[in-house]
């Protein structure tokens, strides 16, 4: 029962098409840094990943509106070969709009469209729903994995962010075994630094790798630093073993940014090599 003078919040569900792109796409961006160049940058390559979504499946994504303006996003991927749909994020960016079943309806909508027969699949439904959660929630924010748990995901295996929500009754998903991407070294990479970078789901990962590249600068200030985009040079990244992210004096860094000081310490120990 609503207690007197709370009004529930109206929203609507809808899938992403090439009219609501943009929308998807800004969502994430704080509006402080809405003219931000690096943010800016950071959009396109996720309004890059978006378009080759939306020409692969169609269906990718989905937004919560009130209103005409986005509140909440959903995206996913079909893993073909496992018949299971990825959850890539869900997130819902503004405080005021949190606790307000947002996040839920979104998830459940997807859950309800995994339970049809999906083209992905041979017109079979999906067996399950996967997600990878990560730390990174606002204060006062509910934790991505609590939320998960919470709507019924299982943990996978012995990692407590792998988690799997069963479609069919019995299933337990067990994850096909991939080899991960290897970093083949080249003789013009010693002496020198590189970030490859393509479109991704996320704006914040161009954002993340500018600043794996001042902390780069940090240690090793006279560095020549190469960028390289997988979308116009991707002979370049697939002779280094199709990576991601930084490479150091032909190292491959595999810390994350945010832990500011083993990243710096990987980028230390590649120079000193």
């Amino acid at each position: 029962m609503l207690e007197r003078g709370f009004r529930a919040l109206e929203f609507s569900i809808k899938y992403v098409d090439e009219s609501k792109v943009d929308d998807l796409c800004l969502l994430c961006i704080p509006a402080q840094n809405a003219s931000d160049p690096v943010f800016a940058r950071g959009v396109e390559e996720k309004r890059k990943w978006s378009t080759e979504m939306l020409r692969k499946f169609r269906s990718f994504a989905k937004l919560a509106y009130v209103g005409s303006s986005p509140v909440g996003l959903i995206q996913y991927e079909p893993i073909v070969d496992e018949r299971v749909v990825k959850i890539h994020c869900i997130y819902v960016p503004e405080r005021t709009h949190w606790r307000k079943g947002i996040g839920k309806k979104l998830l459940c909508s997807v859950m309800e469209d995994a339970k049809n027969p999906l083209a992905w699949f041979g017109n079979e439904p999906a067996l399950a729903l996967v997600t990878r959660t990560f730390p990174g929630e606002k204060p006062g924010q509910c934790p991505a994995r609590l939320f998960f748990t919470r709507m019924g995901f299982r943990q996978v295996g012995e990692d407590p962010d792998f988690l799997y929500y069963p479609m069919k009754e019995g299933f337990a998903y067990r994850p096909v075994v991939r080899k991960e991407a290897e970093y083949v070294p080249q003789r013009e990479d010693e002496g020198k630094a590189l970030i490859i970078y393509g479109p991704s789901p996320c704006p914040f990962s161009y954002v993340f790798l500018k600043r794996a590249e001042q902390a780069i600068v940090d240690v090793a200030p006279n560095i020549t630093i190469r960028w390289i985009d997988k979308s116009e040079e991707p002979e370049e990244v697939m002779k280094r073993g199709n990576v991601e992210g930084c490479i150091v004096n032909a190292k491959l860094i595999r810390s994350f940014v945010l832990d500011k000081d083993s990243f710096k310490k990987e980028v230390r120990e590649a120079m000193n090599r």
